[in-house]
């Protein structure tokens, strides 16, 4: 009995919640009458926590007490005061309205460069940066050929995003969350891609030369004819990715997970496998590493 009330209280709060939210989202006045009530009651509980602090005469009864305050409060004495803290509160209750235009007027930018067929634009880099700075997802985004170079998406949700022969030289694409996105014929030339999520990704000659990619996530990627010249990939997770004619020249593979990977005809003159798992993968010659 006492567990179904529990639930029916916590259900109550939230459905309750979810309307003042939506109330404070829909309505104008909902807003401008929750802020006139906010500053009303901080300024009424500083002028009596003042008066008591000047050990003001008390009142002759609770109720002339009231009545003694609230007019003392919305005195003209007061009213500059009371006038700023209402329209400081009101603009606070009005942040998400401006948040959700700040997201709207981003997505116009990046739909705008798309349409256009803009390869670079400052605009749009902001915009998506802004959007993942607020948690945004970009999951499914198209900006094939966009000129991004040192744009920071850290962390950032690009799962199944298409960024097919983007430059993304020098960006920061750390923790982030790349999953079946396409990036064939994209240059990542000194890009930080560490700790990233980059299962089933598409890197088809891609360029990622001194790419950092410690501790990424490349399970299942194809990475067929892409350049990883000089790059980090110390941990990496290379299960059953496809690397056939991958350039590895003077990479750093130590400790990577290699295993069900094909590595044919790939070049690796001067690459680092120490500590590599190299179980079940298809090497050079054709032969399959036992």
């Amino acid at each position: 009995m006492h567990f179904k009330l529990g639930r029916r209280v916590k259900q109550w709060v939230l459905n309750s919640q979810q309307y003042f939210v939506r109330l404070l989202d829909s309505s104008v006045r909902f807003r401008i009458l929750l802020s006139f009530l906010v500053a009303y009651t901080a300024l009424l509980a500083l002028q009596t926590l003042e008066r008591q602090l000047h050990n003001s005469p008390s009142c002759q009864s609770p109720l002339s007490c009231w009545a003694t305050h609230f007019v003392s409060v919305i005195s003209v004495d007061h009213l500059e005061g009371f006038s700023i803290l209402v329209v400081a509160i009101l603009y606070l209750l009005e942040s998400r309205d401006r948040k959700k235009r700040k997201h709207y007027e981003a997505w116009q930018i990046i739909d705008q460069a798309a349409a256009t067929k803009v390869t670079t634009s400052y605009a749009r880099l902001h915009a998506l940066q802004d959007l993942n700075e607020d948690g945004i997802s970009l999951g499914c985004l198209d900006v094939s050929q966009a000129d991004l170079r040192g744009i920071n998406l850290r962390g950032a949700d690009l799962s199944e995003a298409t960024l097919r022969g983007a430059n993304l030289k020098n960006a920061n694409l750390s923790n982030a969350n790349l999953a079946n996105a396409n990036f064939n014929e994209a240059n990542l030339q000194d890009s930080n891609l560490s700790g990233a999520n980059l299962k089933g990704v598409y890197l088809c000659d891609a360029n990622l030369a001194r790419a950092n990619l410690k501790g990424a996530n490349l399970t299942k990627c194809n990475l067929s004819k892409a350049n990883l010249e000089q790059a980090q990939l110390e941990g990496v997770k290379l299960e059953d990715a496809n690397l056939a004619q991958t350039n590895f020249r003077n990479a750093n593979l130590t400790c990577a997970n290699l295993q069900g990977a094909r590595l044919r005809e790939n070049h690796r003159g001067g690459a680092d496998f120490k500590g590599a798992n190299l179980a079940g993968a298809t090497m050079p010659d054709g032969t399959v590493n036992l």
